[in-house]
């Protein structure tokens, strides 16, 4: 599918039609209807949408007269989501067998410093993130970048409270200089 066609059939989807692709999709149908890592991608951003929130499907923006063996550079972008005050640019890893490594998050910083400064980025994962990109992520100031583990996009699938974990989030790593929130705890405390 092109990005319209996949920014079509993602917006059609209620969120039960959402959970229910989300647990199939590994399955190879489809992985070949949506293109792999594609369908994550997408899913984040529309889960926030069916929470309220304004989002921006994935998109390239060029670097202007920057070109590389004849070829344009591009800088693409898995999202962003406009919730109350905050702006974010998403980045979206279907690593399910691999956890992020620190290469997401330096490009991830990089992207921010194209933009004003209340700009926050989110890394979401199917899996976790390595220590040394836990490590890294403290030094990134003055950037701010969330980091969503697996546990924290599935207990906001099934709670609907992506918008609450976004705020919870921002909220911990102004506070606590934590980056990496566990939503869980968040939950088990009463607090989702």
């Amino acid at each position: 599918m092109t990005e319209e066609e996949l920014k079509t059939a993602i917006k059609e989807l209620d969120r039960e039609e959402l959970m229910h692709i989300w647990q199939e999709r590994r399955n190879p149908e489809q992985q070949a209807k949506w293109g792999k890592g594609k369908f994550f991608e997408y899913a984040i951003l529309r889960s926030f949408e069916l929470e309220g929130a304004e989002v921006k499907y994935p998109f390239n923006v060029p670097f202007p007269q920057a070109i590389i063996d004849g070829k344009e550079v591009i800088e693409q972008i898995d999202g962003i989501v406009y919730e109350d005050g905050l702006t974010v640019l998403a980045e979206s890893k279907d690593y399910e067998d691999n956890n992020i490594d620190i290469e997401p998050l330096a490009k991830l910083q990089v992207r921010l410093k194209r933009r004003p400064s209340p700009v926050i980025g989110c890394i979401f994962t199917a899996s976790d993130f390595t220590l040394p990109a836990q490590v890294l992520i403290e030094s990134l100031m003055p950037h701010t970048i969330l980091l969503w583990n697996r546990s924290d996009i599935e207990l906001c699938l099934n709670n609907k409270c992506f918008r609450k974990g976004l705020h919870l989030k921002y909220r911990s790593v102004i506070e606590d200089g934590n980056h990496m929130l566990n939503l869980s705890a968040m939950a088990q405390l009463g607090k989702i």
